[in-house]
């Protein structure tokens, strides 16, 4: 989208509304009137964000950008970040590193951006989230049984006391867990995409997230198809991790009614402490947020790691991997060592 397609749209969406204008209280006009700018109101969006402030968002701004002003939209995006963050309103937010790091980021897009329709990308990423926390939570009653199902059974002593309980019996159950949490999860966001992709189509993939009027602001410069990846992956990571530390719980607790809540407490928790500013960072990078990247890449979460800046999605995708390989082995001697009473 270059100076000249911005400025078709510009001609195009006059030429709509000197046909079709928008009239105050009648619905089935301003209705029509959608209608006919369906084919573009993405591009429309675009250049009603940037051309409005930072933090605002003008519909009909786009009413008064001329088509000579039109072809500084990236330029102007950039500029009006760098506006914001020179308020008074960012000063408790964000240091000169982190605001410098942003700066960088948004200048780093390349321009002029390629479009093209991506509505099958769009729908997978709509309602990947969804998908993939019903996924975890019902994941959550099957693998929570695992290992107290000997003591609900009244027949642990009988399983710890055989040669191999101990060792090839709790590694059993280890590995079973492990492929039911994995089977589960790619077998049915294979079905999903393949339903949605299948329907909508493949193409778009290669169009940048900026493009949407939800990730106009983002400063992770991703592709549509490079964003669902993203979302799914960190998805089982964010799943594993948690329904392995549902298993230690119940292999500690020897009770799946305790265990099967951990799922659920960690996509609840964060809505009871989002209150608490000091615990904005910690919550920034809590292992609920792996279950929503297609939301918190739009948010400016940043951190501080020897020296050099960065945001929360790659801090979150090499912390959690490490803890959920760091969890097997806790697992393991955790139910290895447990004493028949």
């Amino acid at each position: 989208m270059d100076k000249a397609a911005l400025q078709a749209v510009i001609d195009e969406y006059r030429k709509v509304n000197e046909e079709y204008p928008i009239r105050q209280g009648d619905y089935t006009a301003n209705l029509l009137h959608d209608s006919k700018v369906q084919g573009f109101s993405e591009i429309k969006d675009m250049i009603n964000m940037g051309f409005c402030e930072f933090r605002d968002f003008n519909y009909y701004r786009i009413d008064s950008v001329s088509k000579d002003e039109v072809g500084k939209l990236y330029e102007n995006r950039e500029k009006s970040l760098e506006k914001w963050l020179s308020s008074e309103e960012t000063e408790d937010l964000f240091n000169k590193k982190e605001k410098a790091f942003l700066l960088e980021r948004y200048h780093q897009m390349k321009t002029p951006l390629y479009y093209e329709d991506y509505d099958g990308w769009k729908s997978a990423l709509h309602y990947a989230q969804t998908i993939v926390m019903l996924v975890m939570l019902v994941s959550a009653f099957l693998v929570s049984g695992i290992f107290p199902n000997e003591f609900s059974w009244k027949a642990d002593s009988i399983f710890f006391s055989t040669k191999y309980g101990r060792v090839r019996g709790t590694r059993a159950k280890l590995i079973a867990g492990l492929i039911v949490v994995t089977a589960i999860y790619w077998m049915i966001i294979a079905l999903y995409s393949v339903i949605v992709l299948g329907c909508l189509g493949f193409d778009g993939g290669n169009v940048m997230i900026q493009t949407g009027f939800w990730y106009w602001k983002s400063f992770y410069n991703i592709t549509y198809m490079q964003l669902y990846l993203l979302t799914i992956v960190s998805g089982y990571i964010g799943t594993l991790f948690c329904l392995l530390l549902s298993m230690l719980i119940s292999a500690k607790t020897h009770t799946a009614v305790v265990a099967v809540t951990i799922p659920f407490a960690i996509l609840v928790l964060p809505l009871f402490l989002s209150n608490f500013h000091f615990l904005k960072g910690t919550l920034g990078v809590f292992p609920d947020q792996l279950l929503q990247i297609n939301e918190i890449i739009n948010i400016f979460n940043l951190y501080q790691i020897g020296g050099k800046i960065v945001g929360s999605i790659p801090i979150m995708m090499v912390i959690y991997p490490i803890l959920s390989v760091t969890l097997l082995p806790i697992i393991y001697c955790t139910y290895h060592k447990t004493e028949i009473k």
